[in-house]
């Protein structure tokens, strides 16, 4: 009674502001020893907020307020935590206190917790628990796979069974096992999924009729191996609330619900945009420093050593540029609109391929559309650029060379923008892993040559 009245009452908390005073309150009853208006103020909470609260609370806190709250509640809050929060958060707690916590909550979220222990720690925590067999067969598929997110208490019947039967069955469950059912999963004596059908066919079907004249036989489902990117692309494209998930041999073995596909398309989305400049996927925007620079300094490394060779190319052009200083100028100009276009269109093919839109046959079409648009963006910067450099420096010969430099580049930009990615994932790397890096580096140095090649063929009359 208690739980479901302070659910009614429960408030978000909008801001970080929000979770700060929050925290402090809390603190300050727990300090105080008021342990119900401690309880009552977090429990009033949404679980996404509890778990901002819990982890922004002092140690000496924490483990009080683990204290007083039930497993069932804290079973709840784990789903908002990072794997390696609830391991830090469980320290100095006892096996069979943590135990009881994982049996509580899903089953995916427990073996994705216990895979990041050591083994021996794995294997203490399963002693005392009561449903192991299955987060231990779930702890044998890896983490990117439909295997890794499938959940393995689900609903199905057998197609066998009559519609009077079914649903004497289906009503035998708790009210929170069947929460937010729409459908049922058939199978038939084996386990091989044969169908499904939704929950207003089965209330409005005749009694004595059989599962097997109201399942539609045709059903979208993967196996355990499936890619859970693919998982995703699958439930978005045909708008499923819940993917089954079938062995090598076509048994039913668990399901996939539309939240966990939600986390995973954010998840890979981050990682894709991270890559693609080179920021390690663990970091957040307040992690500690040391894991900001093993994240980011060999990547920058590398870039500093691609940027090298856009110093090289202006070095093999000093001559020129000692004798017309105002070549110079436009250098930055060049380079820079060379790397932003090119970033432009790496970021929509490297979407596009995360996605699955692009296919092999796609390849031809999309740099032909790329060069176009190289080609019609180059020749209007260019015209700009170029009549900008001939006000400026009043020589027709250097607002040419800035033209057909800025026209050159574009083109270079969308084809390489487009080409490096395609070209990453033919040799099976991906193709947001500092893709970026590479795009400005072609560019800088490929846009220098033509710029300042250019130059130096014209350096008569420039002069």
């Amino acid at each position: 009674m208690l739980n479901s009245i302070i659910g009614s009452l429960a408030k978000p908390l909008g801001t970080i502001e929000d979770i700060d005073q929050k925290v402090f309150a809390l603190s300050s009853h727990m300090d105080s020893e008021n342990r119900g208006t401690a309880l009552f103020s977090f429990l009033s909470l949404p679980s996404p907020d509890q778990a901002d609260v819990i982890l922004r609370l002092h140690r000496e806190h924490q483990l009080k307020l683990l204290s007083w709250i039930k497993p069932e509640d804290f079973a709840l809050i784990i789903e908002h935590l990072e794997t390696e929060e609830f391991v830090e958060l469980m320290t100095d707690i006892p096996p069979s206190e943590v135990s009881r916590i994982l049996q509580l909550t899903s089953p995916p979220i427990a073996a994705d917790i216990l895979k990041h222990l050591t083994q021996s720690d794995a294997y203490l925590l399963t002693q005392h628990m009561d449903h192991a067999d299955e987060i231990l067969a779930l702890m044998t598929y890896d983490d990117e796979i439909a295997g890794g997110l499938m959940t393995t208490s689900f609903l199905s019947v057998n197609q066998s069974m009559s519609i009077e039967s079914a649903t004497e069955y289906i009503r035998s469950f708790s009210y929170a096992d069947l929460d937010d059912v729409s459908s049922v999963l058939v199978v038939d004596d084996n386990e091989f999924l044969v169908g499904i059908f939704n929950i207003t066919r089965l209330v409005t079907a005749p009694l004595g009729d059989p599962v097997s004249s109201i399942i539609f036989p045709s059903i979208i489902s993967v196996s355990t191996e499936t890619d859970r990117e693919e998982c995703a692309r699958i439930m978005e494209r045909y708008n499923l609330l819940t993917l089954p998930v079938t062995d090598q041999h076509g048994r039913l073995v668990g399901t996939l619900n539309i939240e966990d596909m939600i986390f995973v398309l954010q998840e890979e989305a981050t990682e894709d945009m991270y890559r693609m400049v080179g920021v390690d996927e663990e970091e957040k925007l307040l992690s500690p420093i040391a894991l900001s620079i093993k994240g980011r300094f060999p990547w920058l490394f590398i870039n500093l050593i691609t940027v090298g060779f856009a110093a090289v190319v202006i070095t093999l052009f000093q001559s020129t540029l000692s004798q017309v200083l105002a070549l110079a100028v436009f250098i930055p100009v060049i380079a820079g609109q060379g790397g932003i276009a090119g970033t432009q269109t790496l970021t929509l093919v490297v979407r596009s391929m995360a996605l699955g839109e692009i296919r092999k046959s796609d390849s031809a079409r999309l740099l032909g559309k790329e060069l176009f648009i190289g080609l019609i963006h180059g020749f209007l910067l260019g015209l700009i650029a170029g009549i900008v450099a001939y006000i400026w420096h009043g020589s027709e010969y250097i607002g040419a060379v800035v033209a057909v430099a800025m026209l050159g580049n574009l083109i270079v930009a969308g084809i390489s923008g487009a080409s490096l990615p395609l070209l990453l994932k033919a040799l099976h790397i991906d193709p947001a892993l500092a893709s970026a890096v590479a795009v400005t580096t072609v560019t800088d140095v490929i846009g220098l040559v033509l710029y300042l090649g250019l130059a130096t063929v014209l350096l008569p009359l420039i002069a």
